[in-house]
């Protein structure tokens, strides 16, 4: 084909003798012939055992650009080829346009150490990993949704090497108002690297992100990431958006950046690790924030310490509902119970706490029991709490020690007639908590 003829690195036996030179395919023409370019892959050995084809690896395709013998194009999709071959490989193209690294488990840190050694060169390219990187150089684009069937490859999305190639060129964008890389695996590392290009960009009028915009009949209003700038941005309700690790850690780059929100609701999402570690350096950091609803979430017990620890240091929270976990013999957790609840006592101004419930959240008033006010126990109005709730605040009652006259600890039904103590239809699960709460 000339010189648009494709270099083919795919594996496939072309070699004509043991001793591995190879010849044109048959009706082959000119430079541009398909012919193999990996020794020992997809041919015989010199002792003729034929181990070669043992170890065959997937396609890399190099074609031919307009200028003749330069290659401009690189396509290592499902190579599994190593960190540093492709390196060597990129890095001796001079004229690169077209790169497509997807499928190589490449780290953030290969990525970073790829755009630093192009040095300039990367600006000459027109595609990358999937992503139009020209028509974004040039502000031809105003919607960039790189999850729609058309644009996501269906295997691979742009990974976390894509996302940091795309946070370079956003550095200089001033026409993108939306922006979708939901299901595109960019990580930690790319979604940090994303909102943290399009924070350093002045001109950047990026409105809607995945699925934190407006829904299009109007019912959720999301977030217009334009009023972030201009500090006008006071409620971030984002409840069951299906929001993941990658998205929130991008949100929580503009909430650290432009510390504005006062009420914000993530509640009954997807993210679970990252995510939540981002939630509670944003919570433990946050001069602004006065309700947090983040129930729901799918965390573990390491994820409810770090929430609750977060929340116990904030000076500011009036409201919180925190993902608690389950009341159960594990204990660990009615250890973070306990925490939890001593470290309520000595909170300002934190005044109603909840936790996971279906179909909503009961807050438990906090106003009565830390004013010394509470004359009773359970308080009215609490026999739909959850036990994590229930803990929390009993473990509260405990440190603040106030005048309780009447201590009721019993199931539904009539009083046992046989003998005391009777726990049939209690809360077992609280009952670590009964001899300290009545002693203190």
């Amino acid at each position: 084909r000339g010189l648009a003829g494709t270099m083919d690195f795919s594996g496939e036996d072309n070699a004509s003798d043991a001793g591995g030179s190879s010849r044109p395919p048959p009706g082959g023409g000119g430079g541009g012939a398909r012919r193999s370019a990996r020794p020992g892959v997809g041919r015989q050995d010199a002792d003729g055992s034929g181990h070669g084809t043992a170890n065959r690896m997937a396609g890399l395709d190099l074609s031919f650009g307009d200028t003749p013998m330069q290659f401009e194009k690189i396509n290592l999709l499902g190579s599994e080829l190593s960190e540093h071959a492709i390196s060597s490989l990129v890095l001796s193209v001079p004229n690169i346009t077209y790169l497509d690294l997807r499928g190589n488990r490449l780290s953030a840190q290969f990525g970073w150490k790829l755009v630093k050694a192009m040095k300039k060169k990367y600006l000459n390219l027109e595609f990358c990993n999937g992503v139009p990187l020209r028509d974004l150089r040039a502000n031809r684009i105003k919607s960039l949704n790189l999850s729609s069937f058309g644009a996501h490859h269906g295997m691979y999305g742009i990974e976390v090497v894509g996302a940091i190639f795309l946070a370079h060129f956003l550095r200089l964008n001033t026409s993108l108002t939306n922006l979708n890389f939901k299901r595109n695996d960019v990580e930690k590392d790319g979604a940090k690297a994303l909102a943290q290009s399009l924070l350093g960009n002045p001109q950047c009028v990026l409105q809607t992100v995945n699925t934190m915009g407006p829904t299009k009949r109007g019912s959720k209003p999301g977030v217009d990431f334009q009023q972030f700038r201009t500090s006008n941005l006071k409620t971030v309700h984002l409840p069951h958006r299906l929001l993941d690790d990658d998205d929130f850690v991008f949100l929580e780059e503009w909430l650290r950046r432009y510390d504005c929100v006062e009420d914000l609701d993530v509640s009954d999402n997807l993210f679970c690790h990252d995510g939540v570690r981002k939630l509670a350096r944003y919570i433990k950091d946050t001069r602004s924030l006065r309700k947090l609803n983040c129930a729901g979430l799918p965390v573990d017990l390491d994820g409810s310490q770090l929430i609750v620890q977060a929340v116990v240091q904030n000076d500011t929270l009036e409201q919180a509902a925190v993902p608690l976990g389950p009341c159960d013999e594990n204990v660990e957790r009615h250890q973070m119970f306990q925490q939890f609840g001593l470290g309520l006592q000595g909170h300002q101004h934190l005044v109603a706490i909840a936790t996971n419930k279906p179909g909503g959240v009961e807050w438990s008033n906090l106003t009565q029991l830390r004013t010394g006010q509470a004359r009773e126990f359970p308080p009215q109005r609490s026999n739909n709490w959850p036990s994590a709730q229930m803990a929390t605040y009993m473990w509260m009652m405990a440190a603040v020690k106030p005048p309780v006259e009447k201590f009721a600890f019993q199931g539904g039904g009539a009083s046992p007639s046989r003998e005391y103590p009777n726990c049939i239809g209690t809360p077992v699960e609280l009952w670590p908590i009964v001899p300290t709460l009545v002693h203190d």
